[in-house]
């Protein structure tokens, strides 16, 4: 679907999964290669050498990975760069604007409205001393880093499969005002993944055999 949103798709197909959905459990994060999605601790620079740090030099409170998965794991030098969004606390918003944000849209004067299609809800990281606080991801505010320095620099949490799809129809619509329903994206992630050598399945059936995840 291209051009202006339905409100019945807007309210009927929600932006995100519920919280408890969006990242992997740590007991199974190592077997998951770092992807499109993922929370990262912040380098402290960018490819140029520039802090990613807001005007007063505080550091970005997190990074969410916005380069494809397959830049992140065999293909990747320590040289290459990728591209990351700058990740911010949502009580950084007021009230109002948060709302927004965790549900993807508005509505004013019986009008359905994207609401800042830049922004890309995260659910808290259970139990994470940091971020375990809900946040939301500034499609605005990118960067490139390396990937040696991202590498470095930690991850936080492994984004699960139905909330990457949630990020990816997000970016869609952000970048190309294309509104594609969460069922096109899943399907399309799906074929992606059976036809991709690099993939988590892919990955974990070479080592583990068929019958993994």
């Amino acid at each position: 679907m291209v051009g202006r949103p339905t409100r019945e798709a807007l309210v009927t197909d929600a932006w995100y999964p519920e919280s408890d959905a969006y990242w992997v459990p740590t007991a199974e994060e190592d077997a998951r290669p770092h992807r499109y999605g993922d929370l990262f601790q912040t380098p402290g620079n960018d490819a140029h050498g520039v802090p990613l740090a807001d005007t007063v030099g505080t550091p970005w409170h997190a990074v969410m990975v916005l380069s494809p998965s397959c830049e992140l794991i065999s293909k990747a030098k320590p040289t290459d760069t990728v591209e990351v969004a700058r990740v911010l606390r949502l009580d950084s918003q007021d009230e109002a604007a948060a709302q927004r944000i965790i549900t993807g849209w508005q509505e004013k004067d019986a009008v359905i409205t994207v609401a800042f299609a830049h922004t890309v809800f995260l659910a808290p990281v259970p139990a994470h001393p940091k971020h375990d606080n809900p946040m939301f991801a500034h499609l605005k505010s990118t960067r490139r880093v390396s990937v040696a320095d991202l590498r470095d620099a930690g991850r936080i949490a492994a984004l699960s499969h139905d909330a990457r799809v949630s990020v990816i129809r997000r970016d869609l619509y952000y970048r190309y005002r294309w509104l594609v329903s969460t069922a096109e994206v899943q399907a399309a992630e799906q074929h992606r993944i059976s036809t991709d050598p690099q993939s988590h399945r892919a990955l974990w059936a070479r080592k583990h055999g068929p019958s993994g995840p």
